[in-house]
């Protein structure tokens, strides 16, 4: 199969399933979730960024507080009558305001009946109708129902009792509206207000407002179902009686229509939510005291032509919910948000389900044709980016354009298509990778052939323990080097690198092992016994050290060569040597814990920016005849061996290195073992010193990096590598 027709078929999977993971039971909840927090945190930033309502307060809705200053000037909320209520209603009603909504449950009644009212006309006495009428009196039900409907324009608000025990009827004046396509909140024990202020309301609504699955309150229910019918919710009935509205369609929006004229359109999300477009934290609206109106200190006329919500901020009344921008956000501050979104027409939008998997689906194209042919660091960096783009144009659609989506519908495909096509370019590298190391690995070296003409015997599958030297050498970037240049120059350049450092190997009385891929193995000490192996084999590393900087500088002009590096770790220790292999086919190799160690060590050049590192057992055998420096305490990938490892720098008596470098050196020793004991402050000075000898050393700059970092308390000196 061609390469760009699979990653097509890649893309298309990933396609389908990103569709079928946004719609499973186990999957959708967790996906809903996280676009809930992508929206929060874009609606925060918009508010803290790009809001220009934010600081401000709007005055065309107010809000009568029932605050902590309202109960201590007019006591226990519990022990308010309703003739508090129907003072407002009449002091509010003579500033001519739009609307007046409770967002307030008046369930019970304040009359007095039942067995109390029996023994107080018994205690009473005198005229019987005389006593009926002075308990009647009693009652502020009356006077707030009178109230009420002198103003003719009050909007009261019912609740969905969880107290299944009591049943009440609804309520006549609360006006279903058939809207059967609609999202609705289901209603199982309606509570309206006691009949007396039912009937004298202009409208009745339920004021149920609950948080989604991540426990915020993101959408504005606007329908509550009970018994196959639909009710507006309580502002929404505010809403439609002020736009006089006779109709309503609901399909992809909320149409809204007054004698078959459209007046306005709620948009809504593919689920059926309206979602709200906040203004800021609590207090965006004019809040004025309960108390402060009741006991006439606002002056006259102030809410003409206003919209007025009387609602409680005090926590003990329990109405506070938690709002992407506020987590204590007043109840009857969403009804006068829902408010505000619809008379000035603020709404969020969603955008096309079509348009959102076309983009997608040209995301996955763009992947396809750069990623597979970028170089791994490049596919990296350029995900992340356009990721960070994609959370700009998330935040530029709501800030600007009051757009929003479902970001998992994006970023799914997304993920999931730089996963699967960053997976499938690496093993295609792989591939090519290995057929490079197949290609070498047919090389044996002249000391092995020499061995195998002295006798048949050595031909035979077999082995021996040996304490040796292990080298392992590796090309920096060499799978870049693969995309870049065409096959016969890669090849070309190979060899000459291989052919030079075999040379160099063999110069120095050591076995090459293999060649693997772009990598390179010695044994020093194997086949034959050898003198000073250690010293051989970092003798070796270093002149191979030597060797890339030369083939660097005859590159120096050439775009892909010119950074041409190695790494090199070296390794003492017994390993299995002989041929290993079946009776027709086998390479005499070594085998053992200590190989794989050696192959550690290299990579951690990448780590710490070295080219040499070396073990303990090799440093203990050279240690006398060149310049090294013990660089940490560590544990490898894979293995529960404590080792330090050493850098070698160079010849013990080379004239290349100054006392300043040697002085640099030993600092950094003696900061490593301060370090080690848990004397921090100690250690840090002494890196500090460190790297002013040594500007940029980057070890050093490990180090004084690790200090801040690790925890003091359970330090033990071993930093544990857990990559290759």
């Amino acid at each position: 199969m061609k390469p760009l027709l699979r990653y097509i078929l890649i893309a298309i999977g990933i396609l389908i399933c990103s569709f079928f993971l946004q719609r499973l039971p186990i999957s959708k909840p967790l996906l809903k979730i996280t676009d809930l927090r992508i929206y929060d945190t874009i609606v925060d930033f918009a508010n803290a960024f790009g809001n220009p309502e934010t600081g401000t307060t709007y005055d065309e809705i107010c809000i009568i507080d029932i605050n902590e200053k309202s109960i201590a000037a007019l006591g226990q909320y519990s022990k308010w009558q309703n003739f508090f209520f129907a003072d407002l209603v009449d002091i509010l009603a003579a500033d001519e305001p739009l609307a007046i909504g409770f967002d307030m449950f008046f369930t019970e009644s304040d009359s007095i009946f039942g067995y109390s009212r029996s023994r107080l006309l018994e205690n009473i006495g005198g005229n019987p109708d005389q006593a009926k009428r002075l308990l009647d009196n009693l009652s502020s039900d009356n006077a707030f129902a009178a109230s009420l409907k002198k103003a003719g324009n009050v909007f009261l608000a019912m609740l969905d009792s969880r107290d299944t025990s009591i049943r009440k009827q609804l309520p006549p004046k609360l006006r279903a509206w058939d809207v059967k396509n609609a999202s609705y909140v289901p209603i199982t024990n309606p509570h309206p207000p006691i009949p007396i202020l039912s009937e004298a309301a202009a409208g009745i609504g339920f004021a149920n407002i609950i948080a989604d699955e991540s426990g915020v309150i993101h959408d504005f229910p606007l329908f509550n179902g009970y018994q196959d019918k639909y009710y507006a919710n309580f502002s929404f009935q505010m809403c439609l009686d002020l736009m006089n509205i006779d109709h309503i369609e609901v399909d992809k929006t909320c149409k809204l229509y007054s004698q078959s004229k459209l007046i306005t359109e709620i948009p809504l999300s593919p689920e059926g939510s309206c979602y709200l477009k906040y203004y800021g934290p609590q207090q965006s609206f004019r809040y004025i005291s309960f108390s402060d109106v009741l006991q006439n200190r606002i002056y006259p006329g102030y809410f003409k032509d206003r919209i007025v919500l009387i609602g409680s901020s005090a926590s003990g009344l329990r109405d506070i919910k938690s709002t992407p921008l506020d987590p204590r956000y007043p109840g009857v501050e969403l009804h006068a948000t829902f408010i505000r979104n619809v008379l000035e027409e603020a709404h969020i939008h969603w955008l096309n389900e079509k348009l959102i998997l076309l983009v997608a689906s040209i995301m996955l194209l763009l992947q396809i044709l750069f990623i597979r042919k970028a170089k791994p660091l490049l596919s990296i960096t350029v995900f992340l980016a356009i990721s960070m783009l994609f959370f700009m144009v998330f935040y530029f659609l709501y800030a600007k354009a009051d757009y929003t989506m479902s970001y998992s519908a994006i970023l799914l495909p997304w993920i999931m298509g730089f996963t699967a096509i960053f997976s499938a370019q690496f093993h295609d590298q792989s591939i090519e990778k290995r057929k490079v190391r197949n290609a070498f690995e047919h090389y044996v070296s002249k000391e092995l052939i020499q061995q195998i003409m002295k006798g048949s015997h050595s031909l035979k599958p077999g082995g021996e323990k040996k304490r040796i030297s292990i080298l392992f050498a590796d090309v920096r970037n060499f799978t870049s080097y693969c995309e870049k240049l065409n096959p016969a120059e890669i090849t070309g350049f190979m060899n000459r690198y291989f052919n030079q450092a075999t040379d160099l190997i063999f110069a120095n009385h050591g076995l090459l092992d293999k060649y693997i891929g772009d990598a390179l193995l010695a044994l020093f000490g194997a086949p034959l016994p050898l003198d000073g192996f250690a010293s051989h084999a970092v003798k070796t590393a270093l002149e191979l050290r030597d060797l890339s900087q030369q083939l660097r500088q005859s590159n120096s002009q050439h775009p892909v060569l010119h950074d041409f590096t190695i790494g090199i770790g070296v390794a003492t220790g017994e390993v299995i040597v002989g041929n290993i292999g079946s009776d027709s086919i086998f390479n005499y190799t070594g085998i053992g814990d200590r190989m794989n160690f050696c192959a550690r060590l290299e990579s951690l050049n990448k780590y710490y920016r070295s080219s040499i590192i070396i073990d303990s057992e090799t440093y203990e055998m050279i240690k006398d005849e060149y310049l090294c420096r013990k660089l940490d305490r560590v544990t490898v990938k894979g293995k529960q061996l404590v080792s330090d490892i050493y850098e070698v720098l160079d010849y013990s008596l080379s004239p290349s290195t100054d006392a300043i470098s040697i002085q640099g050196y030993n600092c950094y020793e003696t900061a490593l073992a301060l370090m080690a004991s848990r004397h921090f402050e100690e250690a840090e000075k002494h890196f500090n010193e460190a790297l002013r000898l040594i500007p940029n050393d980057y070890p050093t700059i490990i180090m004084l990096e690790r200090i801040k970092t690790i925890d003091k308390l359970a330090w033990d000196g071993i930093w544990q590598h857990e990559t290759k």
